[in-house]
């Protein structure tokens, strides 16, 4: 087996063929056995992917050959024998340009294997020239340096500044924590932490009791509580958290603090869950009557969150197969209080009409708040998707007022930090569709205060507070 041909297949099908890559990588991974491997061809996919802007102007500023004109097989090789030479300690400068040389006589073009050399053994002597090239923090750089098209440095500088930006782009180049949020109506706080603690303390044989995960690799798990939700925690070290024994058994949910904090915030809403937000009953009763419709849910996140705590949830999304996903989670979790179906949020429902307490709209976006997660966003989104996308969130919304009761809540909410697809719409929302926004300041947790906020609305950009960039507005029905 030959990680580094899988790996080029990978990029090959992100990069030219537009395929998902988390949907690339779930397939690719789950055929290579060896740890390592998998480790070597995630990390080597994911790169290439997330520094391709940059691979491509360094390429171009050796090759005679433009990028584009280049054949694709040829392309991803000089991608990831860059790749690997520059950013990839673990693999000599020699071996990085041997197995690229070898890679293209592979693949049936050994004729270029020539070509493919000669860039690969310029860029070893360049190497530190080219490096300290990716130090340079000037705007005119930003697009260099941190691998990002130069219409998204200006959509971001634009609205938040040279300095925010710059702090988005690092953190979205960062090699980040996995976030997670217990389900706490599963396991307290206390006996996770626990369970977690010991899954640090030494390998599987010693936990006698049956938990922790399955990865020799335990003594290097390392568990962080959120410093504002207290529900929750980065988890690093910990190899594949959906191997883990608490993952199987529902106790926990991989979702990140800003996705987290929708539920929240829906936590705090007067009159639903807090028995001092004006319930009159404290008792469970009064939380099961609180319904609640997740219109665009997969995969489920914020369905769980409200499930968690209680809530009759309707959770949809507009194909079987991102159903599938909620349900796969809700039935790990364990929730029988969740309802599944299919549904277009851009159609009306009738059977929907003013029946519940709580609406959440986490809307299709342009995604540029998770780049991080998704790299592949920044070559596939475009102003004129970002359009067409307002477009679609202002038609689910103009549906989505109507099942809200009197006296309810609209939760809408995108992963993007654009101003057409979030204060655009909060206006829209207001103006045009009669709620009203509703103030969330003291919805917060504590010590969240973002700079770019209104009284009914947060817009949290990504690496404020070590999160993604995330929005999200409040408001009610009269």
């Amino acid at each position: 087996m030959n990680i580094r041909n899988i790996a080029l297949e990978d990029i090959i099908g992100i990069l030219e063929e537009k395929k998902p890559l988390h949907m690339v990588l779930l397939n690719s991974l789950d055929g290579i056995d060896d740890k390592k491997d998998r480790a070597f061809a995630a990390r080597l996919v994911r790169g290439c992917v997330e520094r391709a802007y940059s691979l491509d102007h360094i390429i171009n500023s050796i090759s005679s050959v433009p990028v584009k004109k280049q054949k694709p097989v040829i392309r991803n090789i000089l991608r990831s024998g860059i790749y690997q030479i520059l950013f990839m300690d673990s693999v000599t400068d020699f071996a990085a340009c041997d197995e690229a040389v070898k890679l293209a006589g592979k693949r049936g073009f050994r004729s270029l294997s020539g070509f493919v050399n000669g860039i690969l053994r310029n860029i070893c002597r360049k190497k530190e020239e080219i490096l300290k090239g990716l130090e340079n923090t000037e705007k005119e750089n930003m697009s260099f340096k941190y691998s990002m098209p130069e219409w998204i440095v200006d959509e971001f500088c634009s609205l938040y500044g040279e300095e925010a930006a710059g702090q988005a782009f690092e953190y979205f180049l960062k090699e980040n924590a996995v976030s997670v949020r217990v389900n706490t109506s599963k396991i307290s706080l206390e006996s996770f932490e626990e369970r977690m603690d010991r899954n640090g303390s030494g390998s599987k044989k010693e936990n006698n009791d049956g938990t922790g995960l399955e990865a020799a690799e335990n003594s290097r798990i390392k568990i962080e509580k959120n410093a504002y939700l207290d529900k929750c925690y980065s988890i690093s070290g910990a190899g594949s958290l959906e191997d883990s024994r608490e993952f199987r058994e529902g106790l926990f949910t991989v979702q990140d603090m800003s996705s987290a904090l929708v539920g929240y915030i829906c936590e705090k809403l007067p009159g639903t869950f807090a028995p001092d937000n004006g319930n009159e009953d404290k008792g469970s009763a009064t939380v099961h009557r609180i319904k609640a419709l997740d219109l665009c849910a997969a995969p489920g996140g914020k369905s769980l969150y409200l499930a968690d705590l209680g809530a009759e949830v309707t959770s949809c999304d507009i194909s079987e197969q991102k159903v599938s996903l909620i349900r796969e989670n809700a039935t790990r979790c364990g929730f029988d209080n969740i309802t599944l179906t299919i549904n277009d949020a851009s159609v009306y429902n009738k059977s929907f009409d003013g029946a519940f307490d709580i609406v959440l709209c986490d809307l299709p976006c342009s995604g540029l708040g998770i780049i991080g997660k998704k790299p592949d966003i920044k070559y596939n989104i475009s102003k004129e998707k970002m359009k067409e996308l307002a477009e679609l969130q202002r038609s689910i919304l103009e549906k989505a007022v109507k099942y809200v009761k009197p006296g309810g809540f609209l939760i809408f909410s995108t992963c993007t930090v654009t101003k057409e697809e979030n204060t655009a719409n909060v206006k829209y929302i207001t103006d045009e569709l009669g709620l009203k926004g509703i103030d969330i300041s003291s919805m917060l947790p504590e010590g969240i205060d973002p700079a770019e906020k209104e009284n009914c609305y947060i817009q949290i950009l990504p690496g404020e507070y070590g999160s993604d960039g995330f929005f999200i507005s409040v408001f009610s029905r009269r």
